[in-house]
């Protein structure tokens, strides 16, 4: 009698053993695959940052050919210096490049993912202009108007 309680209580900790392996089994699982969807979900989101900009340089270019082509407008209060195709500068007030005068033209809110620039890097040559803004998160956004050619990427870095 003594062997068959001892045998059910065996068989009660094997199905105890084995409904904790596939709970974690499943646990683990899911931990895996929603890293994947944040990594997607951050992707998308940096990659419509850089849509926006786009869209909102747009946007500049088109008020430069409503207003006739002009060097410089004045838009919501702002000046903008233009190239010849219509693109807007990131020059201040005394024609000195200005990376974080870009960004507030072009991406007012600054916060992408939540995550404010901490670094910004100009990367301007000559008639070429460049700037990178890194985040916090491992993440970049770079902005650059290169042979009248307006870009805007997203990138992460490497951790």
């Amino acid at each position: 009698m003594r062997l068959k309680g001892s045998l059910v209580r065996y068989i009660e900790r094997s199905r105890l053993a084995i409904w904790l392996l596939v709970i974690t089994c499943l646990i683990m699982s899911f931990m895996l695959v929603w890293q994947n969807v944040v990594k997607e979900a951050d992707q998308s989101a940096m990659l419509l940052a850089s849509q926006r900009i786009v869209e909102r340089a747009s946007y500049y270019k088109q008020q430069w050919l409503l207003a006739g082509q002009q060097p410089s407008l004045t838009i919501e209060g702002q000046t903008l210096n233009y190239t010849n195709m219509g693109w807007v500068k990131p020059l201040d007030d005394k024609q000195q490049v200005d990376c974080v005068l870009w960004l507030d033209i072009l991406h007012p809110q600054h916060e992408m993912m939540g995550a404010k620039p901490i670094a910004i890097e100009n990367k301007t040559d000559a008639s070429d202009f460049w700037c990178e803004y890194f985040l916090s998160n491992n993440t970049m956004i770079s902005i650059s108007l290169i042979d009248n050619k307006f870009i805007a990427k997203a990138g992460f870095l490497a951790q």
